[in-house]
């Protein structure tokens, strides 16, 4: 999402103003007391459709001597009174408007630019007071061209669309042709998955978390919540909340950690912040990471474009999805977005579009076949599967739900047939460890290699048939064999041989060994009589 709620810059000719969330121009007035005040709105993007109003506060005539605002009054869209009496109570400002009395004198103090310097925070706080203060329908502005008579104003962006409710207030001197342009920013929201868990630690973004990834089922998956920080300047205190869904296929998360980061890389330079922020006790499926306050989170040192990422595992389980629609899972981020002190209400929030990643887990089917007849199904061969890691495979009504030094026996059926459910794409080997009666164990283990093609990058569209395209298995790096990405299945044959008969009781190889042992014997007496004779010689 696109910066939106920027703080508030500075934007006249005259010296004396005071601004917090707009840009302006000046450019050639077209008489004394009128300017042309021109407005840009966006026709796409976070600020399209965006509505500003402009509450007069003061009027006067411009000063021929620096273009300063001389002989002013007070506006039709202020509450004088009500205003001064607020300027003077605050307890920040309110030392600098101690003897203000007339609007004359307060464009004085706003002039202070020691004290009152372009898009600061004393500037911001006056413009909260205006709006706090106004009166009056004010004046709309329209996009394009629109003119206001010469004075200090009011510029409010007063969008009411959905999610971009934005309240912000901003004092400008209008003693030229101006042209507006919003600087809003709001957070944006990142949800990412680590590509694979045993992965070394990321030194760059996007290095090892993505939109998508695959994993065997009993993974601990590796998931990140990443939100940049606004400029929160126009607020007193500021509401951030992560909240987060995981789909079915996923347990609750074990543990949960935040971090403040100056970028979008969890490393050891970050400072954990998770004491700042309350988390969903116990955890759940759905869950939410929140403060009431970011402005006060590692003791107010929180700065505008630094990131604030939640990290935490959830387990891959037994519910989830094999192959398409592959196992998605969801966070939105809500924030304020209305700094208003006008007494109408205390501020609003909004809502970040919902992020997604995915998922995928395969299945692999095996049959056991004659080496000579692949139609001739083989059944009782035992196998245990291990993986590139020299773990074998746990298997609970043919899902994997664990790896160990001993791992699950797996017997082919009548039709020669045993699966595997829950496999992340790799290496793995199948280990032969009883043939089927008659036939030969293989000398050595089969490799077997799945290969998903998945979209793992920053930019997943959202859609589960955009994030796997393709899916194959070879088996000791024979012939890639396509595999079927709906039911997310990949199928192999493993052959065996026939071995050599035994001799029978009473058959031809007894008689075959009685002769072979007389001949032994005649041999022997042929030696031993030739030995005698050479003696007596």
């Amino acid at each position: 999402m696109n910066k939106v709620l920027k703080g508030l810059v500075a934007v006249a000719a005259s010296a004396a103003m005071a601004t917090a969330g707009f840009a302006g121009v000046a450019s050639t007035a077209m008489a004394a007391d009128t300017h042309e005040v021109t407005v840009t709105v966006p026709t796409s993007g976070n600020l399209q459709n965006h509505s500003y109003t402009a509450y007069q506060i003061l009027t006067g005539s411009q000063a021929t001597s620096g273009g300063a605002l001389g002989s002013t009054h007070w506006g039709s869209g202020i509450d004088d009174a009500k205003f001064l009496n607020a300027l003077k109570a605050d307890t920040t400002i309110g030392s600098h408007f101690t003897d203000v009395t007339t609007p004359d004198q307060f464009v004085a103090a706003l002039g202070d630019t020691t004290h009152f310097p372009s898009n600061g925070a004393n500037a911001n706080i006056v413009a909260k007071i205006a709006l706090a203060n106004k009166k009056g329908d004010g004046t709309a502005l329209q996009s394009g061209v629109n003119n206001l008579a010469t004075g200090y104003y009011l510029i409010v962006d007063s969008t009411t669309a959905g999610n971009q409710t934005v309240y912000n207030p901003a004092v400008l001197a209008i003693t030229d042709d101006i042209t507006i342009e919003d600087k809003t920013d709001v957070p944006t929201l990142e949800k990412k998955v680590k590509e694979n868990a045993k992965a070394s630690t990321e030194t760059t973004y996007g290095e090892g978390f993505n939109d998508v990834a695959d994993y065997n089922i009993g993974d601990d998956v590796p998931f990140h919540l990443i939100g940049s920080v606004p400029d929160m300047s126009q607020y007193d205190t500021y509401v951030y909340k992560f909240s987060d869904t995981l789909g079915a296929g996923f347990d609750a998360p074990t543990s949960v950690k935040v971090y403040l980061s100056d970028d979008k890389v969890l490393d050891e330079n970050d400072t954990d912040v998770t004491g700042d922020f309350t988390i969903t006790d116990p955890l759940v499926k759905s869950f939410e990471v929140s403060t009431n306050d970011l402005k006060k989170v590692n003791k107010g040192n929180v700065k505008k474009n630094q990131y604030i990422i939640v990290d935490y595992t959830a387990k891959l389980n037994s519910s989830a999805q094999i192959g398409l629609p592959g196992n998605e899972n969801e966070a939105k981020l809500t924030y304020y977005n209305k700094p208003d002190q006008s007494g109408e209400g205390a501020p609003s929030t909004a809502e970040t579009p919902e992020d997604k990643v995915i998922v995928f887990t395969y299945k692999l089917d095996t049959t056991k076949v004659d080496s000579k007849n692949a139609d001739t199904k083989l059944q009782g061969a035992e196998f245990k599967l291990k993986n590139s890691e020299g773990k074998y495979a746990v298997v609970n009504d043919g899902k994997v739900t664990s790896w160990n030094d001993e791992g699950t026996t797996l017997t082919s059926d009548a039709q020669g047939l045993f699966s595997v459910t829950g496999l992340d794409a790799g290496t793995y080997y199948l280990h032969e460890t009883k043939a089927p009666a008659g036939y030969n164990l293989p000398a050595s283990d089969f490799k077997v290699e799945i290969t998903a093609a998945t979209v793992n990058g920053q930019n997943w569209s959202g859609t589960a048939d955009e994030a796997l395209t393709a899916l194959q298995v070879t088996v000791d790096g024979g012939t890639a064999i396509k595999g079927d990405i709906r039911n997310g299945n990949v199928a192999i044959n493993i052959v065996n041989t026939q071995g050599s008969s035994l001799p029978s009781t009473g058959g031809m190889g007894t008689v075959m060994l009685y002769v072979a042992g007389v001949a032994v014997l005649v041999l022997a007496g042929a030696t031993l009589v030739m030995a005698l004779r050479r003696r007596n010689a």
